[in-house]
């Protein structure tokens, strides 16, 4: 692994400016201009940069994995994601772009000694700096840290895992510092803050929020330091419990000038540059099986019944199957791991944002709409689950009833000149609550329907996230896809070929079969 200095965009609110400074084999100290260059020019860009990946590639791995997505229609694949057969070529932009944005928001952080005033940018690089080695380590476990971004080091060695969350608490707390202890001279946040717009109260909830999800990571541990730091930290939450209470968004000013200015969501999966076809990833995606079956009302098992609940949200996630087709106007998922032949439901209007009075507005829409970083909806689960443990004081119940509503608010909130139907969630909520695994009253398992609800409210938007929710809870329970020989889903990624060819001193060597048992090379939380 080098220490790379990738896309520092200066991406302000129109993106009417920005410089490329992308080299991927150069060391950012022989990038021309790069000195000059101060901490509120990078930070929009490494936003961008880091809410791509996460939108894009974590959320649709997360997706395949967790049953939310399945092959559309004519469609053959050798994903592993289907097949399960994973070696060192599988999913390698998931650790080389993670760690390369990773090294974006250290890129900023290096410049406190020649630029000090800068303090609120520092805190906001602290943080996504952590969010994307919690991902690192959620997916690969072991993984380069101490040395990972030291520009001297072309071989950084790898670090346990569990040293390795146990510092990001502490780094999460240095991003805390870096917002509580700002004084006169300290650099306002302006335009190249794409999240909250410098809205410093925000950003602390925001904080809160991503040591919720990384503390709750460590619910099924059994390693006694991550035990005793998990109870500390969750003390020290429970003394103020303050959340973020909307969803997270991003946007630098999505616009439909240029291809690379469209939100990514449209980008990836909604229509081509010339705005004449659908893009390849719209066509091969589609909706899997399960989460159709899960909103259609038509699971009934031992570990949930969603029988005769039909999720008003499902229209929303995916578009019925078209009038010209068997079985019009139905929604219908892929069973993972066949090649399907008839109709399966693809993406809804609203997941890409193409939604409008005409195609003309609609695509407008669609290019200007915000990313999705956080919802608001994960943060109430988050609670509620944590609540539910005892780890927080506070009313499970009622968390879950907010996560639940969020939801539905966001499916129900409009955007550019899009007029969204309003979902109302009184309704599922009273029809729901006797239904095991689905409502809070019919549950045995409380985490089983804390899992199930988050599950719909993230499904598409954060996939990533029910994937290791699925991995540390077992909830929901899915099946496998089709034809795999193995029991379970797999536990962690293998390194990349990369690595293995530029590193292969210090990478640890992970087959294919480690991947699916518990060993010592499986991520901390699941150990």
């Amino acid at each position: 692994m080098k220490k790379i200095f990738i896309s520092s965009l200066v991406v302000l609110a129109l993106f009417t400016s920005c410089e490329n400074y992308l080299d991927v084999n150069e060391e950012q100290s022989n990038k021309p201009g790069f000195d000059a260059l101060t901490p509120d020019t990078m930070l929009a860009g490494a936003l961008n940069n880091y809410t791509n990946q996460q939108v894009g590639t974590l959320s649709s791995y997360g997706n395949r994995m967790a049953y939310v997505w399945g092959l559309n229609s004519g469609f053959t694949s050798n994903d592993p994601a289907w097949t399960y057969t994973y070696d060192s070529n599988s999913y390698q932009s998931i650790f080389e772009n993670t760690f390369l944005y990773a090294d974006n928001f250290q890129d900023i952080l290096d410049k406190k000694e020649k630029y000090p005033d800068y303090s609120y940018h520092y805190g906001i690089a602290k943080v996504f700096k952590v969010i994307c080695m919690d991902y690192m380590t959620a997916l690969y476990g072991d993984v380069p840290y101490k040395e990972a971004f030291n520009s001297d080091i072309v071989s950084p060695k790898y670090d346990d895992d569990k040293i390795i969350v146990a510092d990001l608490i502490k780094q999460l707390d240095e991003a805390r510092m870096f917002f509580s202890n700002a004084n006169a001279n300290t650099k306002a946040l302006g335009s190249e803050d794409i999240v909250f717009a410098g809205n410093i109260d925000k950003w602390l909830k925001f904080i809160n929020t991503v040591e919720l999800r990384l503390l709750l990571r460590m619910s099924k541990t059994s390693d006694g330091n991550l035990i005793s730091l998990r109870n500390t930290r969750f003390a020290l939450l429970n003394k103020k419990q303050d959340f973020i209470t909307e969803d997270v968004t991003v946007n630098p000013g999505y616009n439909s000038s240029t291809t690379d200015t469209r939100s990514p969501l449209f980008k990836l999966y909604g229509l081509d540059d010339a705005l004449s076809g659908w893009t390849s990833a719209n066509r091969a995606n589609a909706a899997g099986d399960y989460i159709v079956k899960l909103v259609n009302g038509e699971l009934n098992d031992s570990n949930i019944s969603s029988t005769g609940i039909v999720d008003p949200r499902r229209s929303k996630m995916f578009a019925a199957v078209p009038a010209t087709a068997p079985g019009a106007g139905t929604f219908v998922g892929n069973v993972q791991g066949s090649f399907p032949l008839t109709e399966i439901s693809r993406f809804g209007s609203f997941y890409i944002g193409r939604t409008g009075a005409n195609g003309a507005e609609a695509n407008e829409n669609g290019m200007g709409r915000d990313a999705f970083l956080m919802l608001a909806a994960e943060s109430k689960f988050l609670q509620a689950e944590a609540m539910q443990r005892g780890y927080l004081a506070g009313d499970a119940k009622n968390l879950f009833t907010e996560g639940i509503k969020a939801s539905f608010a966001f499916y129900s909130k409009s955007f550019g000149k899009a007029t969204i139907s309003v979902i109302d969630p009184l309704i599922y909520i009273a029809d729901s609550d006797s239904k095991n695994g689905l409502g809070w009253t019919g549950s045995t398992d409380k985490i089983n329907a804390i899992m199930t609800q988050k599950y719909l409210a993230l499904a598409q938007w954060s996939g990533i996230e029910l994937y290791i929710d699925h991995l540390r809870t077992g909830f929901p329970v899915m099946p496998l896809p089709v034809g795999v020989i193995q029991k379970n889903r797999p536990n962690r990624l293998i390194y990349p070929t990369s690595e293995y060819s530029s590193n292969s001193a210090n990478v640890p060597n992970v087959s294919s079969d480690e991947i699916f048992s518990i060993n010592s090379k499986t991520p901390y939380y699941l150990q």
